[in-house]
């Protein structure tokens, strides 16, 4: 009896874990109870902005740096334009170090720019790029880079592949 309680709670606790990793499908479930709560759409996933994403966090890797420009002053949207993005309205979210998807998403939602992203009624879809450790060196958790985007009348939506 004891062996099936500790199995039960082994899978329950897996279950949680499974929940609290820090992937794509569980920064935008959390970002989108957010936005359930205040009467908002749901984000989608857009596999342009998926690209956009991995590509600035490539980049920042590349040139060793964390920040919303790079050290040539380029602007994170250079990046939704590359991927042929054409939007009326972008955003972007950055955050490193975290270990779980619920304390980065709990931590942006007490930034008040980062809250703003996460809830703008502008924004209906987005791009999430995650790294194990940092864009500048060794470090411990995680790097995001989420890109919000809402795209110009016409542009088609491009549904992300499935994983």
């Amino acid at each position: 009896m004891k062996r099936i309680a500790l199995l039960l709670l082994f899978v329950a606790f897996s279950a949680f874990a499974d929940d609290n990793e820090i992937t794509a499908e569980n920064v935008l479930r959390l970002m989108n109870e957010y936005r359930a709560a205040d009467g908002l759409a749901p984000l989608a996933d857009d596999e342009r902005l998926h690209l956009a994403a991995a590509d600035r966090m490539q980049h920042m890797e590349d040139e060793s740096y964390w920040s919303h420009r790079s050290p040539d002053g380029m602007a994170p949207f250079e990046w939704l334009h590359r991927r042929a993005y054409e939007f009326r309205a972008a955003g972007e979210n950055l955050a490193y170090g975290f270990e779980t998807a619920r304390l980065l998403v709990e931590s942006w939602m007490e930034s008040r720019g980062h809250r703003a992203n996460i809830l703008s009624p502008l924004y209906e879809e987005c791009g999430i790029a995650i790294i194990d450790g940092s864009t500048t060196g060794p470090a411990t958790g995680k790097s995001i880079v989420v890109m919000f985007g809402s795209r110009k009348p016409g542009q088609p939506q491009v549904a992300r592949a499935s994983q």
